[in-house]
């Protein structure tokens, strides 16, 4: 069978179209996309962040 990959605008359409596949009794799966989006890049450069965060030495506040 086919797969659809449907893109909503906002929340209520999203519930719209849960609504509707289940009362058709239509499987759906959910994914969420919010962190699939990150290239090569982008990974790199949050990997190095937390190694300078890492080798920062600790100075305690007040002194």
């Amino acid at each position: 069978m086919e797969s659809i990959i449907v893109h909503t605008k906002n929340a209520m359409e999203l519930n719209a179209l849960k609504s509707v596949l289940k009362e058709m009794n239509i499987k759906f799966e959910k994914f969420h996309t919010k962190n699939t989006h990150h290239n090569n890049k982008t990974i790199k450069n949050i990997v190095d962040k937390k190694n300078e965060k890492i080798g920062k030495p600790y100075k305690p506040k007040g002194l």
